[in-house]
C-alpha cells in the first residue's frame, strides 16, 4: 500500500502546480539504464554497419591482412580504443572527431579511404551517427557478430536451441516457493545470493491481478470481499473470475494490437480514402479469440492463413487476417507493404529481425538475404480482393518465386529465391513450399513445436506484460545481440508447458499468476536491491505505472462513467465530444496520431511495436490536471461521493478511487484540504484570465460600449459565430491571437475586452495593422468604461501606433479593443497587438493580448471535486504494485 506520504505530495499539487505533479506521476523505481534508442540502433544497422562493411573493414577489422593504423572499426570497443593517432570518433562532437576529418579528405589528415572519397550521403550518414552520439550495439559479446566475420551462431546461441526440460530443483524446508515455477525462479536467486520479496498483501494482489488481467481497478466492495474470504482456493477462484471476464479479451487483445501495429487508416496515401472501414473487426476477432481461449497455433494461423482454414463465407475467422492487411500502405509502393508484413510475422511471432536481411545479409543473425526474398515471394504470391465481401483478408494468386534484390535494388534482381521457410530453423535444404503462395505452410512452420523460438517468445511477452519487464530484455529480437534470460529454466519450463497443455494462454497466464514469484510484494531496500538493482533476476514485483488505457479506463470506471459495450467500430476518445468506451476502441489515425497517445507513450501504428517505452514528461501532469476529460470525471466523481458530511465524503472518496478507506491522518488530512479550498472560495479571487473575446458596437451619445456578447464557438486557433465562417448571424467576425476581423453592421465589431482586478495606474502601447490595398480599411478604438473613447483611428494599408498613458483604473474597470468595418465590409483582416503595463500594489505587471489569448478557461471546481482530482493524480492510483 502506498503510504500516507505519497498522498501530501498530491495535495500540494494543486497548490503549486504542474511541477510537483511531475514529481508525483515520477516513477517509484529506477528505470533500467538504456544507452540508446531503438531508431538510433536501427540508423546504425541500415546507415552506418552497412557503410563500414563496404568501406572500412578490408582495412580496420579482424579480416583485414593487416590492421592499418592499428585502428578497428568492426566493433564498438575498436573505435572507443582509436588507434596510432589516438582518439578517432568524439561522440556527439563530429567536428572534433578524427575519423570525420578523414573522410572529409580534409586537408593535412591522412584520407580515409585513402583513394577515392566516400559519396557525399555516406558522410553525411557518419556526421549524423557522430552527433547522435554514436550509437553502436557491437558490445564485447557480439563484436564479432555472425554475418560480418563468418562465425556460425546457429549451432550456439541460445535461442536458437530447443528449451530444455531441466530436474525441478529440490528444495526442502524453504515454504516460499509454491509451484514448480516458483522452484526454478528461487534456486537462481539463491545461487546470486538472493532473498525472494514476501507476498503481498489480499488487496495488492487484488488490485493487480484486475490490472493484469482486465486492465480495470476493483471497487472497494469487491476488495472487502475478497480480503474476508477465508476459502483456501479464494486466491484461483478470483484468478479464474477474472479470465472468464470478457473484459480480459480486451485487455490482451490491446496487448496484440501493439504487435500487429493496429490502426484505423492507412497513413499517407494518393487515394482519398485513408480508412480502413472495417480494421475493427481484427479488434472484435482479437477479442473474441482471447476470451474463447484459442489456441496460440491456431490463432497465429488464421492471422497468416484463414483464407486457406475457413469457408470463404466465414467473415468473422477472415478478419483474421487484419495482421497482415491493415499495416501502413507507403503510399502503395509493394516492395514496402510486402517488408512490413515480413516484418511483423518474424518480429511478432519469433523475435526475429528478418527485414534486415532486405538489402544484405544480417550482420548479427544467421538470416541470409536469400531467406528475406523467400518469405517475399509467399507474400509477392498473395493479394487482397478487391471487393467488398472480402475486407482484411488475402488469398493466394499467381505464385511466383523472386530473384533476390541485389543491394535491396528491385531494378537489379539476382537469382530466383524459391519461396520456403527460415533455413535457420528449417535447415540449408528447406524444403520448398508448394501449396499455393506459401503462407499456410510458413504459419505452420512458424507453430511447429520444434521452432525454438514461437513458445519462448509468447511466453516472453506474457511475462513482460505480468510484471512489467520480460525475462528477456528485447521481446521482438531473441537473435544474437539479445541477452540471454536471466530465468532461464523458468522460460524454458513455461514454454514446453505451454505447448504440451494446448497452446492455452489463459492456461500460461495462470500458471504464472499462481505462483509466489508473482504474487510478490513490490517493496524496495532489502539486501537483494544491492546485489540485483534492475530486478532482472525477479526477485521482488516490480511497480508499474499504468500504461495509458488503464489509467484513462480507470479514471471513467472509478467516476462511475465507462460505457462497458464489448466490440463495435473505433470511436473519438479525445477532444469535447470523446466517448466513455475504452480505450482500446479509441480511433487510430496513423498520419495523425493523437498528441495524448504520444504523452502516455501509446505505441506507435506505424510498424511492430516490440514494447512500450515509460517516460516522464509535464504533459502527463498538465493533462490530469487541466484537461476537459480529467475535469469533467472528477467533477462526476465527486458529485457522485458527495455528502453534508466531510468525513463520510472523504471515505466514499477513497473508497472509489483507490479501493480503501483513509486512515485517521489521511481523513484529517482531507478534511484540512476541504477546509482551507471553501475559505480560499470565499475570498474575492482573482480571475484566470483579464482578458475576454466577443463582440458588440459603440453608444455614440454614451461614449462608450453599447453591448458586449462573447464570441460562442473556439475552433481551437480562434474565436468566431460558430463552427463554419462566415457564420449566418455574424459573418466573418472572428478574433485571433495576433488580431481578427470585424463582422458586418454597428453591433458586430469585433471587441478584445481587458479587465483590471486591482486599482492601479496603467499604460497602454500598441499598433493596429490593415495590409491589404483592396477594401477602405477599418476602424479601431480603445474605449473604457470609466473615461470612454481613448482613441480613435482609422487605418488602410498602414500600420498605425495606438498609445495610451497614464490612465487611472479601479477594480472591475474594461477597457475594450474595437475593431468595426468602415463603408465596406470586405479585406477588413487585421492584426492589433497591445501591452497593457502598470503597477499594482507596488509590482509592475504587463498584460500582452497576444501571449494572454486563450480558448474555453477550465470551471472553476468545487472543494470535494479538487480532492476527487488529487486522488486520481496520486501515485496509489497512477501505479500498481
Amino acid at each position: 500500500m502506498i503510504s500516507m506520504r505519497h498522498l501530501r505530495w498530491g495535495f500540494c499539487q494543486i497548490a503549486v502546480g504542474a511541477l510537483l505533479t511531475c514529481l508525483l506521476l515520477a516513477p517509484l523505481t529506477k528505470a533500467a539504464p538504456t544507452d540508446f534508442s531503438q531508431e538510433e540502433i536501427d540508423f546504425f544497422e541500415s546507415k552506418i554497419r552497412p557503410a563500414l562493411i563496404k568501406h572500412c573493414y578490408v582495412c580496420h577489422s579482424s579480416r583485414a591482412d593487416e590492421i592499418q593504423g592499428e585502428l578497428r572499426l568492426d566493433s564498438q570497443a575498436g573505435w572507443q580504443a582509436g588507434g596510432v593517432s589516438g582518439t578517432v570518433i568524439v561522440p556527439g562532437r563530429p567536428e572534433k572527431s578524427l575519423f570525420i576529418a578523414a573522410i572529409r579528405h580534409t586537408a593535412g589528415v591522412a584520407n580515409m579511404p585513402p583513394k577515392q572519397k566516400l559519396p557525399a550521403a555516406v558522410v553525411e550518414d557518419f556526421e549524423a551517427w557522430v552527433r547522435l552520439g554514436a550509437p553502436d550495439p557491437r558490445t564485447a559479446s557480439t563484436a564479432h557478430p555472425n554475418n560480418d566475420l563468418g562465425e556460425d551462431v546457429a549451432s550456439t546461441h541460445w535461442a536458437f536451441q530447443p528449451p530444455q526440460v531441466t530436474p525441478v530443483p529440490s528444495m526442502p524446508g524453504q515454504t516460499w516457493s509454491t509451484t514448480d515455477l516458483d522452484r526454478y525462479v528461487l534456486s537462481r536467486l539463491e545461487g546470486k545470493g538472493v532473498q525472494p520479496a514476501e507476498i503481498a498483501d489480499r488487496a495488492t494482489l487484488m488490485r493487480r491481478l484486475y490490472f493484469d488481467l482486465v486492465g480495470l481497478p476493483p471497487t472497494f466492495e469487491a476488495i472487502q470481499d475478497f480480503v474476508g474470504n477465508d476459502a483456501p482456493d479464494a486466491y484461483l477462484q478470483l484468478v479464474n473470475t477474472l479470465l472468464e471476464s470478457p473484459q480480459f479479451g480486451e485487455r490482451w487483445a490491446r496487448h496484440w494490437m501493439d504487435v500487429a501495429r493496429f490502426a484505423d487508416t492507412r497513413g499517407y496515401v494518393f487515394t482519398a480514402e485513408r480508412k480502413y472501414t472495417d480494421a475493427f473487426k481484427y479488434r472484435d476477432w482479437l477479442i473474441q479469440a482471447f476470451n474463447a481461449d484459442l489456441p496460440y497455433d491456431r490463432f497465429l494461423k488464421l492471422q497468416m492463413a484463414a483464407d486457406r482454414l475457413v469457408e470463404a463465407t466465414d467473415a468473422e475467422q477472415l478478419a483474421a487476417m487484419g495482421f497482415l492487411t491493415l499495416g501502413r500502405r507507403f503510399l502503395n509502393n509493394m516492395h514496402d507493404i510486402i517488408d512490413d508484413r515480413i516484418d511483423v510475422v518474424t518480429r511478432g511471432t519469433m523475435a526475429l529481425t528478418v527485414s534486415c536481411s532486405r538489402c544484405h545479409d544480417h550482420k548479427y543473425d544467421p538470416i541470409p538475404t536469400a531467406d528475406y526474398y523467400a518469405l517475399y515471394g509467399v507474400f509477392a504470391s498473395s493479394h487482397e480482393p478487391n471487393n467488398a465481401p472480402a475486407p482484411l483478408r488475402l488469398v493466394d494468386a499467381q505464385v511466383v518465386n523472386v530473384g533476390v534484390f541485389v543491394r535491396g535494388n528491385p531494378g537489379n534482381r539476382g537469382a530466383a529465391v524459391p519461396r520456403r521457410f527460415l533455413s535457420l530453423l528449417a535447415g540449408p535444404k528447406a524444403t520448398p513450399f508448394r501449396d499455393g503462395s506459401g503462407r499456410l505452410e510458413m504459419a505452420e512452420a512458424i507453430v511447429n513445436p520444434q521452432n525454438p523460438l514461437t513458445a519462448r517468445v509468447l511466453v516472453n511477452r506474457v511475462w513482460g506484460h505480468l510484471f512489467g519487464a520480460g525475462l528477456v530484455t528485447t521481446p521482438s529480437d531473441f537473435g544474437v545481440r539479445s541477452d540471454a534470460p536471466a530465468q532461464p529454466e523458468a522460460l524454458d519450463y513455461l514454454a514446453l508447458q505451454f505447448v504440451q497443455e494446448g497452446w492455452s494462454v489463459k492456461q500460461l497466464i495462470r500458471r504464472i499468476v499462481l505462483s509466489s514469484v508473482y504474487r510478490q510484494r513490490s517493496d524496495e531496500g532489502s539486501p537483494a536491491q544491492q546485489i540485483d538493482p534492475e530486478n532482472r533476476f525477479f526477485w521482488r514485483m516490480n511497480r508499474r505505472r499504468k500504461d495509458f488505457e488503464a489509467m484513462r479506463d480507470g479514471i471513467l470506471a472509478v467516476a462511475g462513467n465507462l460505457d462497458k459495450t464489448i466490440g463495435g467500430p473505433s470511436v473519438n476518445i479525445v477532444g469535447k465530444d470523446y466517448a466513455p468506451r475504452r480505450t482500446l476502441y479509441g480511433f487510430i489515425d496513423r498520419q495523425n496520431l493523437p498528441g495524448i497517445f504520444r504523452t502516455f507513450d501509446f505505441a506507435g501504428p506505424d510498424t511492430h511495436a516490440p514494447k512500450r517505452h515509460e517516460t516522464t514528461v509535464p504533459q502527463q501532469a498538465l493533462f490530469l490536471l487541466n484537461s476537459p476529460f480529467a475535469m469533467q470525471q472528477a467533477e462526476v466523481l465527486g458529485n457522485r461521493v458527495k455528502t453534508p458530511d466531510d468525513m463520510t465524503t472523504i471515505d466514499n472518496l477513497y473508497r472509489a478511487v483507490l479501493g480503501r478507506s483513509p486512515d485517521a491522518a489521511e481523513r484529517q488530512l482531507a478534511g484540512a484540504f476541504l477546509d482551507k479550498a471553501r475559505a480560499r472560495d470565499a475570498r474575492p479571487s482573482i480571475p484566470q484570465s483579464p482578458w475576454k473575446f466577443g463582440y458588440g458596437g459603440l453608444n455614440e451619445e454614451e461614449n462608450g460600449i453599447r453591448e458586449f456578447a462573447e464570441l460562442p464557438y473556439w475552433n481551437g486557433e480562434a474565436w468566431q459565430g460558430g463552427e463554419k465562417i462566415p457564420d449566418p448571424k455574424l459573418g466573418w467576425l472572428n478574433l485571433r491571437a495576433a488580431g481578427g476581423h470585424p463582422g458586418a453592421g454597428p453591433t458586430r465589431a469585433a471587441i478584445r475586452r481587458w479587465t483590471a482586478y486591482c486599482e492601479g495606474e496603467i499604460v497602454i502601447q500598441g499598433a493596429l495593422v490593415h495590409s491589404e490595398k483592396r477594401g477602405d480599411g477599418v476602424r479601431g478604438r480603445i474605449v473604457s468604461s470609466r473615461h470612454g473613447v481613448l482613441g480613435d483611428w482609422s487605418v488602410h494599408d498602414r500600420r498605425q501606433v495606438t498609445a495610451v498613458t497614464r490612465l487611472r483604473v479601479e477594480v472591475g474597470d474594461t477597457i475594450d479593443f474595437v475593431v468595426d468595418s468602415r463603408a465596406s465590409t470586405d479585406y477588413d483582416s487585421h492584426l492589433w497587438k497591445v501591452d497593457i503595463s502598470g503597477h499594482f500594489h507596488g509590482v509592475r505587471r504587463t498584460w500582452n493580448s497576444q501571449k494572454g489569448f486563450h480558448g474555453p478557461l477550465p470551471p472553476q471546481l468545487q472543494p470535494v471535486v479538487r480532492l476527487a482530482q488529487v486522488l486520481l493524480l496520486s501515485n496509489e492510483f497512477q501505479f500498481v504494485d
